[in-house]
């Protein structure tokens, strides 16, 4: 409009016009990206209460205790395996142990072997020994001088 008289001309008609269908297009818009009825009441049953937060949250304290009582059980497990177990020095020193063992029995075993064949010696020159004290026994004496 101009200043000097309150009638619209045409170029301002064609000004508002112009404004218009912006503004329509800019109402088209957020028509479409308003909420509807429809989607509140989606949300609404898709949403959780107060009670129903309560109830999941007292699983969860419940499932949280129950992995806490887990976790306490198997640390005491642990310590009792911790407490229970050898410690690699004490391996080693019951392997040396062992290996002096074996290497005694070893030792055994051979002087054991050695006095068996000692002691079929032993019998061989007994037996010879018996045989030629039998064969004097029996064997006629000579006449002994006075």
């Amino acid at each position: 409009m101009t200043k000097k008289d309150d009638h619209a001309t045409k170029a301002d008609i064609a000004g508002l016009k112009s404004a218009f269908a912006g503004l329509k297009d800019d109402f088209a818009r957020l028509e479409a990206k308003s909420v509807t009825k429809d989607d509140i009441a989606r949300f609404e049953a898709k949403s959780a209460t107060k009670d129903d937060l309560s109830r999941v949250e007292g699983r969860l304290d419940a499932k949280i205790d129950r992995v806490a009582i887990e976790v306490v059980r198997s640390q005491s497990d642990l310590r009792e395996v911790k407490e229970t177990m050898a410690t690699k020095g004490q391996m080693e020193r019951l392997m040396r142990c062992f290996d002096d063992f074996a290497a005694r029995a070893v030792h055994y075993d051979r002087a054991d072997a050695t006095r068996g064949q000692a002691l079929i010696k032993v019998e061989a020159m007994a037996d010879d020994h018996e045989r030629r004290i039998t064969a004097l026994e029996s064997s006629p004496r000579p006449p002994q001088a006075p």
